[in-house]
């Protein structure tokens, strides 16, 4: 069965554990819901006044799945990380730490390098002639160790203008597509932190990003590659709007922007949903610390 992201948007919900399950209620508007804790992939708490335990907490981090705890924007404030049980933890952080600066290096480089990659193919998927595809694709292949011309930061502006249109910026705080992409992008970042605690790897040890405020730069960097894929789904959501100068998010928005999760890739061993290839990619990590070189396998975009 395909995990679940479980969000709790509203206020008064209380939540508890039985038997396996995490049970949703809420009485006045007179919910409740039975969830079985393996099939949680996240849980989402948006609301302002919700009641959860410790208990639950540790149920779903023994179960593998995060909490996450969100601001009115929808931009992660805290999130829970499974670690418990992880048997080779030492010995991954030990290479974590010891990995040299030219490999911290290599490893920004083939990353910023599939980011711009794969901003290019939904580029192209959605408008196939655009005259900016091509030149995505130079700053891809012409990006240098470390992304030493700052190669990502000069796509994401041609990139955002040629999807969004030339007046759009992205902001997370403003009240336009950022809204979308702020919530997709918190799901993502769920995927990636999970797949992070679970290989064993401290997310606090950036390979770039090292924002002193930032308490998850492992996570904010190998999310890169993925961005585009919660892209394609919030431009397929503007594209479902009746007025785009009125973005709502409902239960139904948000439903369909959390399908990022089962999205199909391509890998090595075949087609898989996006969380399975994620976990996949950061293993890959793990390989590279262990033999000392740049060998990421990243999923492919169908």
């Amino acid at each position: 069965m395909d995990k679940q992201i479980i969000e709790i948007s509203k206020d008064g919900f209380y939540l508890s554990l039985y038997r396996g399950f995490l049970t949703v209620q809420n009485d006045d508007l007179n919910i409740k819901q039975n969830i079985p804790l393996d099939n949680i992939l996240s849980l989402v708490i948006s609301a302002n006044n919700a009641t959860i335990s410790k208990n639950i907490i540790n149920a779903l981090c023994e179960q593998g799945a995060s909490v996450i705890f969100c601001n009115q924007a929808y931009l992660p404030t805290s999130i829970t990380l499974p670690y418990t049980g992880h048997w080779l933890i030492s010995s991954r952080v030990k290479q974590q730490l010891e990995a040299s600066v030219p490999l911290q290096k290599n490893l920004w480089k083939s990353i910023v390098q599939h980011k711009i990659l794969n901003q290019a193919k939904i580029l192209e998927y959605f408008f196939p002639e655009h005259q900016n595809i091509e030149r995505l694709k130079w700053l891809s292949k012409e990006t240098l160790s470390n992304d030493a011309k700052n190669h990502e930061a000069q796509a994401a502006s041609i990139y955002f203008k040629s999807l969004f249109g030339k007046h759009f910026v992205r902001d997370r705080l403003n009240d336009d597509a950022n809204i979308l992409l702020n919530y997709s992008y918190t799901i993502l970042r769920a995927m990636v932190a999970r797949a992070v605690a679970g290989n064993g790897l401290l997310p606090y040890i950036g390979i770039k990003h090292c924002n002193k405020t930032n308490p998850l730069p492992l996570v904010d960097d190998l999310i890169e590659p993925f961005r585009p894929i919660a892209d394609k789904f919030v431009f397929e959501e503007l594209n479902r709007l009746v007025d785009i100068n009125n973005i709502i998010l409902t239960p139904e928005t948000k439903r369909r922007l959390a399908g990022i999760i089962t999205y199909p890739v391509e890998t090595i061993k075949g087609t898989l949903p996006l969380n399975d290839a994620i976990y996949d990619f950061i293993t890959s990590l793990v390989v590279c610390h262990e033999l000392k070189r740049v060998s990421l396998t990243y999923p492919k975009i169908i």
